[in-house]
Parts: C-alpha cells; structure tokens; sequence
C-alpha cells in the first residue's frame, strides 16, 4: 500500500524470516563465526540461548545456507514431542522414509545413517529449535544419541537453539551429565540503540530507499518501544510507514512512532478492569477485618495485663496463710535443699582446679605468628575439593593461569588440559568465586583481526570451563587484541608468549 510513496519496491519490515535483509551486528557476527566453527569442528553439543525475538531463528537459517554439501542438517521446529514421536520426527528429516514403532529400530537405522556418513566424509547436524521444550526425559534420550561415536570421532552434532529458560532447565540435577557436554554455548541480546537504528536503515536500503525515512528522534521512540527486539522493532516501523502514508508524511517522526506503540500495546479490557477493581476492593476489605482484629487482640491483652497485679497479690496471700498453718516441728523437719546445693557448688572449684593443674596448656601465639597468620590467609586463593575445611591453596602461581596459543590458531595444546580442569575443581568446590579470562593475540595482522582473535581465545577456554561444569556467569571474557610491550605500571614483560590467555581472579566479585 505504501510502497510507491515511499519508492519501495518490496516491503522492509516483513516479520518472516528472509535471508534478504538478514542484518548482523558484533553480537550477530561473533554468534555465527562460533556456531559455525563448534559445526565444522565436530565440537558435538552446541548451545544459542536468547530471549523471543532476537533473532535466533533467522541466524540458524543464514548459518545452515552456508554450511555446504558436506553437511547433512535437520531441524526440529517444535521437540514438544512423545519419545516415539521425537525418534520418527527426526527420521522424516533425515529422510529415512521408514516410520518406527520401537526405539530400537530407530536406533539400529540411526546407527547406520551416521556411521554411512562418515565414511563418505559427511557431518551430521541436528537442530533441535524450541528447546525449552523438552522434557528431562527427552534430554536424556538426546544425551544418548551422542554416544553412536566412534574412538577417534564425533558422528553426529545436537545444536540446541531455544528461549534463555533453558538454560535453567540446564542446570537441574538431573540435566548435569548433558550440561557438562555443552562445549560452546552463545547468548543473543537485543540491539542497542545505536544498532537499532543501523538495523532500521539496512532493511530501508535493501527495499530499495535511498535515504532515511525514519528520523534520529523516531528511532530513539522505536527503540523505547522494541527494547532492541527485531521482532518489535519491524512491527512498530511497518505500522508507522502505514500511519504516514495515511496522514502523507514523507518523513516519519518521533510522534508517529509514539502514536502506533501506544496502538500496538495491549492493555486490559473493561471486564477485565471491572474485576481487577472487584479484587482492590475485597483486597481492601480484608485489610479492614485484619486491623480490626488486631485492635480485639490488643484490648484483651490489655485486660490482661490489669488482672495480673492482682492475680499476684491473691497468690501472696494465700501463699502466706498456708504457711502459717504448717507446724513449727514440721518445718524443721523439712530438708534444707538450698544448703546442699550451696555445699555442692563450694565442692566444685576445688575439683576444678586440681584438673586445671593437670591439664597442659597451649602456648599463646605472638604477636608475629598471628600477623603472619593473618597475611597467609589473605594470600591464599580459593579452597579447592577434598582439603580440609579451613585449609585454602593459591588459584595457581601468583594469581594468574597463563594459556598459550600457536600462531593464528585458537586450539587448546593438550599439556593446558590439566592446569583447566584443577581450575574447574575449584571453582565449582567455590561457587561464589569468579575469574576474567583475557585474550591476546600477537602484533601481525589487523587490528579488528586481532581483536576478534583475542576474545575467540578467551571464549575458547571459558566454553571448556562451563564444559566442565563451571558456571557460566562466574567467568567474564575480555579480548585485549595484540598484545603491548608494557603493563599498566610501566614494567616491560619478558618471557611471556605474545598469543596467549591469562586467568584471574574477578577481584570485582571478592
């Protein structure tokens, strides 16, 4: 309707997913080149977690448009299935063309797929989408799956791309020995302002605009609306293209884009306001009853506290009476019970004493010894499984883990294996401990070449600690890019490998 108004030849802010106007900012881009790398790496489980309608789904369709003939992929839209269900789905898209009425079938035939697979040098890829879905028992059966392997290779790799809830889902017990597996592992979050407005444009440029139709103030409204979500954002923005074309606005501006968010926002009908009201109004009620019963409470307590002066003074009494009347005789014959406890407790020093003679005593500590129990304490690190409860050990040597790297690589050598995986032990023995991971990279090439290096570096070594089981938001990740030849306090490094990562303690987080 408003293409021709606005010279557009296609409309830009379709909400399907085309690969057309398929935009990729720095989150986007650093998304795809590790789902892609943990693929082609035979990394075997793969985690994409982000809220709804941040793009997940249009980056598993770029990302499966340019894996190659050498990839065989299926995806499983919706895994809200029966377990027999599940097993024929993912038969139809591989194209088994055999439906199967036990799991074994299913798994001598799967079996087959892979191994025929791999002999023709052919990766097998399945993408579960939806994956808050699942059931724990549907996890298990996919955790099983990945066991068809041979000795020196993984057959098939499970991607799982769904909603950050899945991520607790993760984290039950009963979900560790698959959570422990999960090698790489990625979180979309929405645009930014600056990115949302990059977004606006690049989907305008590609229906055939050749200049800004949305102002800078539009944006900003657009962005307030959306919080960054491409799915709200092309809603608002195909809605305010519409209400200017109606109102023939060349320009779309700030109070066009608040008008269509304050339509597009979904608030309660009148019955719905009428009982919200009904329910203020009983709230209210009970509050009343609640005071009211209080007040009862406390003039009862109230009386009580009159009568119990006089309660008191009636006991005396008759205390004082009924002690008139015992004889003379009869209350010398009573046993001073007061006096033999006094007796007892004059006898008990004594003994006391002779055992604090007999009893050795422990030298107090000096001054230096407890000061330099003290600094031991505070220079130690995190206490790891298996010690003793008050015993702590140092992280590793002077606070810092260094991890090297070969040149333009971002594999870990097998002799770091050992040090990461004590420094896992430790940290899930300490759950409220936290570590930075900074990567570097040397001093050939770009500088966003190195940058981007960096930080693959470190997201490399926190992606085997989470493997592990370390928790994910325990570990920050910094690429520094190439590296300098001085520190922060002027004192020139020797000896140290240019492409390398340092681990230590997250001080922030102490």
């Amino acid at each position: 309707m408003y293409l021709s108004y606005y010279n557009l030849i296609e409309k830009p802010f379709q909400i399907n997913t085309d690969p057309k106007f398929l935009w990729q900012g720095e989150k986007h881009k650093e998304a795809f080149a590790m789902l892609k790398y943990g693929i082609l790496d035979n990394r075997g489980f793969l985690f994409l977690a982000g809220d709804v309608g941040t793009g997940k789904t249009t980056l598993i369709n770029n990302l499966t448009n340019q894996l190659g003939d050498q990839i065989i992929f299926a995806i499983i839209p919706d895994p809200g299935l029966e377990k027999i269900d599940f097993y024929n789905f993912i038969a139809a898209a591989f194209n088994f063309n055999k439906r199967f009425n036990s799991k074994g079938e299913f798994l001598v035939c799967f079996s087959r797929f892979l191994h025929k697979a791999y002999i023709n040098n052919k990766k097998v890829l399945l993408i579960i989408d939806e994956s808050q879905r699942l059931t724990n028992e549907l996890l298990e059966e996919i955790r099983l799956l990945s066991n068809i392997e041979k000795h020196d290779a993984k057959l098939i790799n499970i991607f799982f791309v769904g909603q950050n809830e899945f991520t607790d889902i993760l984290l039950k017990l009963e979900n560790r020995a698959l959570k422990q597996r999960i090698t790489i592992n990625y979180r979309i979050d929405p645009l930014t302002e600056k990115e949302t407005g990059q977004y606006v444009r690049h989907r305008l440029k590609i229906a055939g605009s050749q200049k800004n139709i949305f102002t800078s103030k539009a944006i900003h409204e657009i962005f307030a609306f959306s919080k960054g979500y491409p799915r709200l954002i092309n809603i608002v923005c195909d809605h305010s293209l519409l209400t200017g074309y109606v109102k023939e606005k060349k320009a779309i501006d700030a109070g066009i884009v608040k008008e269509c968010a304050k339509e597009l926002k979904i608030s309660p009908q009148i019955v719905e306001k009428k009982k919200l009201k009904h329910l203020e109004t009983a709230k209210k009620k009970q509050v009343d009853t609640q005071k009211k019963s209080r007040k009862n409470k406390r003039k009862i307590a109230g009386y009580i506290y009159l009568l119990f002066p006089l309660l008191l003074i009636a006991g005396y009494i008759h205390y004082s009476y009924d002690t008139k009347e015992i004889p003379v005789k009869q209350i010398a014959k009573i046993p001073d019970k007061s006096a033999q406890k006094q007796e007892q407790i004059l006898q008990q020093p004594e003994k006391s004493v002779q055992e604090q003679k007999q009893a050795p005593q422990q030298p107090k500590k000096s001054v230096q010894e407890q000061t330099l129990q003290s600094d031991t304490k505070e220079k130690t690190g995190i206490k790891v499984a298996g010690q003793k409860e008050n015993q702590q050990v140092p992280l590793f040597p002077d606070q810092k883990l260094i991890i090297s790297f070969a040149y333009d690589s971002i594999e870990l050598s097998s002799d770091v294996f050992e040090k990461l995986n004590l420094l896992a032990s430790a940290m899930i023995s300490n759950p409220d401990t936290g570590i930075v991971v900074r990567g570097y990279a040397g001093k050939l090439g770009g500088s966003i070449y190195n940058i981007k290096l960096s930080r693959f570096r470190a997201n490399i070594v926190k992606n085997y600690l989470v493997a592990r089981g370390v928790n994910p938001y325990k570990i920050k990740t910094l690429g520094m890019g190439p590296v300098t030849q001085t520190e922060t306090n002027g004192v020139e490094k020797s000896g140290m490998p240019d492409r390398r990562v340092e681990i230590e303690l997250d001080m922030s987080k102490q």
